[in-house]
């Protein structure tokens, strides 16, 4: 080594200049080109990266489809409308015909209200085919309709569509129509068939018949909440 300031020889290894006193600075260490400088990170602190197999992909793919098939079935489940099992339930009652090829508006009749029981007589809804009425609660009136269907199901509902707030409604041909927004649905179970509204149809209420007069419970339209 050579001193930097005088450039006497000096031994490797001595801090100061013998001859004139200098600090003696230590060589810079070179980095060898052929070594990486990867090898100088410890291996603990390295990212190693596996590539996911083929098998791995359709086998997260797969199970991907199958969550979302099962939420869509459960979401679609719970929505109002389609095949009715109120309807399904409900009797069946003689008639020649629903005259189906023609428009029929809906005529208001009054009800008789007894032991917690709303009833009319079966022969008025045979005679005009499709009949509305209200029934007053204590702090609304909720609107009732009742028909007979294609198949001659007895069919009581409430007589609302609840998106538009339609109290209107008529049967044209084998289909019930709103109408405020024209949303239809099929007579024999009130499942859409077209319009915005048509997930929400006439809230179908049970009923039954005892000799020639049509029952409702009284507490089911009384504690009917609005759907949306």
């Amino acid at each position: 080594m050579q001193c930097p300031s005088c450039g006497a020889t000096v031994r490797e290894g001595t801090k100061f200049c013998p001859s004139c006193g200098s600090l003696m600075q230590s060589p810079v260490p070179e980095i060898s080109p052929s070594r990486p400088l990867e090898d100088e990170i410890p291996s603990a602190s390295r990212t190693v990266k596996h590539p996911m197999s083929s098998r791995a992909k359709v086998t997260y793919t797969v199970l991907a489809l199958i969550l979302c098939g099962t939420f869509l079935f459960i979401f679609t489940q719970h929505l109002p409308g389609g095949a009715n099992p109120v309807i399904a339930n409900q009797p069946e009652v003689a008639m020649a015909s629903m005259f189906t090829d023609v428009k029929l508006d809906p005529q208001s009749i009054s009800v008789d209200i007894q032991n917690g029981i709303i009833s009319f007589p079966l022969s008025i809804l045979l005679e005009k085919k499709f009949v509305q009425f209200d029934y007053q609660a204590e702090n609304t009136v909720i609107p009732l309709l009742a028909y007979i269907s294609p198949e001659g199901k007895l069919v009581t509902s409430v007589r609302l569509c609840e998106p538009c707030n339609s109290k209107t409604f008529q049967i044209e041909g084998t289909e019930l129509a709103c109408g405020n927004c024209d949303t239809r649905w099929k007579l024999n179970n009130l499942e859409g068939i077209q319009g915005n509204c048509q997930k929400y149809p006439p809230a179908p209420i049970p009923s039954t018949v005892e000799g020639n007069y049509v029952h409702i419970d009284e507490s089911i339209v009384k504690h009917w909440k609005i759907r949306i």
